[in-house]
């Protein structure tokens, strides 16, 4: 089972590699996929940053 830590550290590094994979691209080269993995990964991080109730549960004990 995946903790919150270890998931916001694969959303981070999926959302390092798609913006490089962005920047990194000639304009000519230009893909939407790359675009989507982006705002996909930084939905993924909004949401594990806002349901903190794996973090709240820790704390109580």
């Amino acid at each position: 089972m995946l903790t919150q830590i270890d998931r916001l550290t694969i959303y981070c590094i999926l959302c390092f590699i798609t913006f490089c994979s962005l920047v990194l691209r000639s304009p000519a080269d230009i893909n939407i996929l790359p675009l989507g993995g982006l705002i996909a990964a930084a939905f993924g991080l909004w949401f594990e940053l806002h349901n903190d109730t794996e973090l709240a549960e820790d704390e109580e004990y």
